[in-house]
């Protein structure tokens, strides 16, 4: 069994995101077979349950406001594009978006559910004193994860 059968690949959609996307790729060669992408919607800023998973429930998304549902809808397009990119290398994927206020811990949640081998997230590499103003989704899920995680720092 490889040590990256499974990989848990959260995004954003950041350019920092797209970079960390390019080492997931990478991780097949290492003996990848499944991906899961996760990504989380703040559920303060689109009105549904905390903890819902948009890609089970679509029709959760009947009920919300033109602009969150045409936001969702272009979530789903980009994460469904990154999905086909992985198909298209022979990887099996699943889609996770999820509403929720606790963005690391949903991502380790599903990490958990999964049974995944790491964790693939984007670092920004912020000074100490912002990180420990502003928080650091990444490092959050690097202290709450039981399973290895991988950050990847751009380089300037």
């Amino acid at each position: 069994m490889s040590l990256f059968e499974k990989v848990l690949y959260s995004t954003d959609f950041s350019p920092l995101a797209e970079y960390a996307f390019r080492y997931v790729r990478k991780l097949k060669s290492a003996g990848m077979r499944e991906v899961v992408i996760v990504h989380v919607v703040n559920e303060l800023s689109v009105e549904l349950p905390n903890g819902l998973d948009v890609m089970q429930e679509r029709e959760a998304m009947d009920v919300l406001s033109r602009a969150d549902r045409e936001y969702l809808l272009n979530v789903i397009e980009r994460a469904e594009a990154l999905e086909k990119e992985l198909k298209n290398d022979g990887i099996s994927v699943k889609l996770k978006i999820i509403a929720a206020s606790d963005t690391a811990g949903q991502i380790v949640r599903v990490a958990e559910e999964e049974k995944v081998n790491v964790i693939v997230i984007g670092a920004h590499g912020k000074g100490l004193l912002t990180q420990l103003i502003l928080g650091s989704v990444s490092h959050d899920v690097v202290r709450k994860a039981k399973c290895p995680v991988l950050l990847v720092k751009k380089r300037d």
